[in-house]
């Protein structure tokens, strides 16, 4: 079995114990992120299959795209004021900063939308890469397909 079929294998295995277990599993690439959240009781699970994201069929437009919000350093965080899920964001505003010797970086949502869900608190330590938000993309600000 080739590496990219037994990444494959593990993910269908985790979406099952997700679906199983009333959770969902989020993952990521590059500096690699990993979330599990159980799902509040009477929502329902949507399993969509990698064939079907890559075709772009009616199953994937119906969910909601989102993106996180990455730490740039390791530090300490810190915001501006207290986000809350449904906060809504422009593309560029400042959803708090990194400090990390004496410097902070500002921590800047990547699109307009809303708070999807806050992963980090003021003051906490942060890693380099650490997801900090997840933000829900506003529909009307998708870049066009090619």
């Amino acid at each position: 079995m080739s590496e990219p079929d037994h990444v494959l294998g593990l993910l269908d295995d985790l979406v099952r114990l997700a679906t199983r277990h009333r959770a969902r599993i989020e993952v990521e690439g590059d500096g690699f992120a990993a979330a599990v959240t159980p799902l509040a009781s009477g929502l329902a699970t949507a399993e969509i299959s990698h064939e079907q994201a890559a075709a772009g069929t009616d199953a994937a437009s119906t969910t909601p795209r989102t993106q996180r919000v990455h730490a740039t350093t390791v530090g300490i965080f810190s915001a501006p004021t207290t986000w809350n899920v449904g906060d809504a964001v422009k593309r560029g505003d400042v959803l708090g900063g990194v400090q990390s010797l004496g410097h902070v970086s500002d921590v800047k949502a990547p699109a307009d939308g809303s708070i999807q869900e806050v992963l980090v608190t003021a003051g906490a330590p942060v890693e380099y890469g650490q997801p900090l938000f997840v933000i829900a993309v506003s529909e009307d600000r998708r870049p066009s397909p090619s």
